[in-house]
């Protein structure tokens, strides 16, 4: 494009005054007051271009008129009423704010920094279909947390109890009324254990609003509990952590002192400590009897019941005078110190410290001892050297099927009962017509005697012949496995494999169990084979693609032939397996049922023997995974009889209901308990 010369003559004007003003120096030496804007220096150096290189054409006056946006003037400084020059010497312009953004603040003044302008309101009303919706936090709620329940202390925290908070959902007052009915006499370990884990778990049960303190605390009834069951261990850790409970409770403490002097030896230390605050004969007795056991008393003792002791120890004659006491201990606390051995014609209710002062003794017992029905003195009979050895081996195991005494101490009472001529050369006739302990006992020492192959074989068999179900899982069972030991499953042995592998299965011993397992597999495929496919599976897990049998060839095996009974024990395999997880079709229960029946039976229906109350409390709370209401239903259905000895249906729907809140190891226990006692 070209214009006329006037027109260049002034572009060339203009773009030298724009010049001379854009290039003037600034008023004042100061940074900040000859600072501009990118966008100014951008247009001064378009305007430059134009003079510098002669080619101020209207174009590109427009060019530039274009760059400068309209609107109004853009500010280079910031608004005067900001513009507060500080006085670094405290003068009286301090505070000053200058009228003139150009003018000269003066040499104390600082440099101004720039500042931006607040961005211009928007050309058009912003959409607001896409804003999101906060919504309001909900509202906080402030409960002031109670004092810390000294009863909720317990040995068991976490994994190794029942969880952190076991006993949230089930009011105070209805767990002091259950746990006096908890079993005590079970023979199944994985009941034991699981009650035992409950009780010594730490937590409690919240009491209700306006609820009246308890006659008896939580923390007491638990350690009572604890030493009824035969664990006085366990009872004297508890006891250790709840003293405030132990100190107002004296029948939990005695209960303790009993248990501990049953299961010997006593820690008399600890004993007295927590006796102090009780007194009464009973304290009066324990007292004495800790002080003959240390050899405290000195002196000859009376030849006589009722002579005055020697020297200035009253305890004797102070105990004799007192109505209702023990005069059966009274005896043997003067043998212990000193005096004739006593002469007991009868013992059938002795108390816990008169077997405890007799087994300190080594005295012998008369034979009503064993009318006695409580484990727990009789498990203090057969720790007695001095007794009788039938007479201690039949109270071991009594114990022993109790839980009340171990493998090992069982075992010593085996070993220790005399054979009478060639017993041990006929143990055959003896087990067909005597399945007493001393029976079982003589197997034992014949098997300890064997040298030959043949002979361990059978003597094995004699034994497993002889274990009755409630005996499988616990110490008796114990002992036989351990006879199994010395035999390997080899083809010669495959006649045991069948009861050898529901043994171990029901010890929880899974590699020797398989073993055996494997064996009776491949030798006898027969109707006693199949009935140990569900406690296989149930001990080693569902095998892959249902394993050389399945559920179908198991099925096809057991019922072939059976009888009604037969097909009630197949129907409780069945449940036990679909309470483990098994998938059972509807076929299979159709296979079960009774051919007579018109309606059959549900599978989950409750047996007319399980309390209604309870069943529908172990549903409520595993479905709202209460854990320790869970767990006490649970014991409270299987009670004393444990897995062995209760409905199948009963033992699944326990078992269903632990997997439900999270004890699945104990599910598993109790649901292969059971399915020992089905497979025989």
């Amino acid at each position: 494009m070209s214009g006329s010369p006037a027109d260049a003559g002034d572009a060339d004007g203009d773009a030298a005054g724009r010049r001379r003003r854009f290039a003037a120096p600034p008023r004042s030496g100061g940074a900040g007051a000859g600072a501009v804007s990118m966008f100014a220096a951008a247009s001064l150096a378009l305007a430059l271009s134009g003079v510098v290189t002669g080619a101020a054409t209207p174009a590109r006056a427009q060019a530039y008129t274009q760059a400068v946006p309209s609107g109004p003037p853009i500010r280079l400084f910031p608004p005067p009423e900001t513009m507060a020059v500080p006085d670094v010497g405290g003068g009286a312009g301090a505070g000053r704010v200058l009228d003139d953004p150009l003018a000269s603040p003066g040499p104390s003044a600082a440099p101004l920094a720039l500042t931006p302008l607040p961005a211009p309101a928007p050309a058009h009303t912003p959409s607001f279909d896409v804003v999101p919706i906060v919504v309001p936090p909900s509202a906080i709620v402030v409960e002031t947390l109670g004092p810390l329940d000294p009863d909720g202390a317990g040995p068991l925290a976490g994994a190794a109890g029942l969880g952190n908070d076991p006993w949230r959902g089930i009011p105070r007052a209805e767990v002091l009324a259950l746990l006096p009915e908890l079993p005590t006499l079970t023979p199944s370990p994985a009941v034991k254990e699981l009650q035992r884990r409950l009780l010594l778990s730490r937590g409690s049960p919240a009491a209700a609003p306006g609820e009246p303190e308890p006659a008896r605390r939580f923390g007491a009834l638990r350690v009572e509990t604890l030493a009824a069951m035969g664990d006085p261990r366990g009872a004297a850790d508890l006891a250790a952590l709840l003293p405030e409970a132990m100190t107002a409770d004296e029948a939990a403490v005695r209960a303790l002192t009993d248990a501990e002097l049953l299961a010997g030896p006593l820690d008399c230390a600890a004993a007295t400590e927590r006796a102090k605050p009780f007194s009464g004969p009973y304290w009066q007795r324990l007292e004495l009897f800790c002080r003959l056991r240390a050899g405290r008393i000195g002196g000859g003792m009376p030849t006589e019941a009722g002579a005055a002791p020697e020297g200035d120890d009253l305890a004797f004659e102070m105990l004799r005078e007192q109505p209702g006491g023990d005069p059966d201990f009274l005896r043997v606390a003067e043998a212990m110190a000193g005096g004739p051995a006593p002469r007991l014609r009868s013992l059938k209710d002795p108390s816990p410290l008169t077997l405890a002062a007799l087994r300190a003794l080594q005295a012998g017992l008369p034979p009503d001892v064993l009318s006695l029905t409580d484990p727990a003195r009789l498990a203090a009979v057969a720790s007695n050297n001095g007794a009788d050895p039938a007479t201690r081996v039949t109270a071991a195991e009594r114990a022993a099927v109790a839980l009340f005494l171990d493998s090992r101490r069982l075992a010593e009472a085996y070993r220790a009962a005399p054979a009478k001529g060639d017993e041990l050369l006929r143990l055959k006739d003896a087990a067909a017509r005597d399945r007493t302990a001393r029976t079982r006992a003589l197997v034992q020492q014949a098997m300890l005697a064997a040298m030959g192959g043949g002979r361990r074989v059978e003597l094995a068999g004699l034994a497993l012949e002889l274990l009755d179900p409630p005996m499988l899982a616990g110490p008796v069972g114990a002992v036989v496995a351990d006879m199994l030991d010395n035999l390997s499953p080899t083809p010669d042995a495959a006649a045991l494999a069948p009861a050898a592998a529901r043994l171990c299965f029901a010890l929880d011993r899974a590699d020797t169990g398989k073993r055996w397992y494997d064996l009776a597999l491949r030798s006898r495929p027969t109707a006693e084979v199949a009935r140990l496919w569900p406690l296989a599976v149930i001990a080693l897990g569902p095998p892959p693609g249902g394993g050389a049998m399945g559920l179908a060839g198991w099925l096809n095996e057991s019922l072939r032939g059976a009888d009604p009974e037969g097909r009630v024990r197949v129907a409780g395999q069945l449940v036990l397996l679909q309470a483990m997880g098994v998938a059972v079709p509807e076929e299979a229960w159709r296979r079960t049922a009774d051919p007579e029946e018109t309606a059959p039976t549900p599978a989950d229906a409750r047996p007319p023997t399980a309390d209604p109350a309870l069943w529908q409390r172990l549903a409520e709370a595993s479905a709202d995974r209460r854990v320790g209401e869970t767990a006490l239903a649970a014991l409270l259905l299987l009670g004393n009889a444990g897995p062995a000895g209760t409905p199948p249906a009963v033992v699944a729907r326990v078992v269903g209901a632990l997997r439900a809140v999270g004890l699945d190891s104990d599910a598993r226990a109790i649901a292969r308990e059971a399915a020992a006692a089905l497979a025989g």
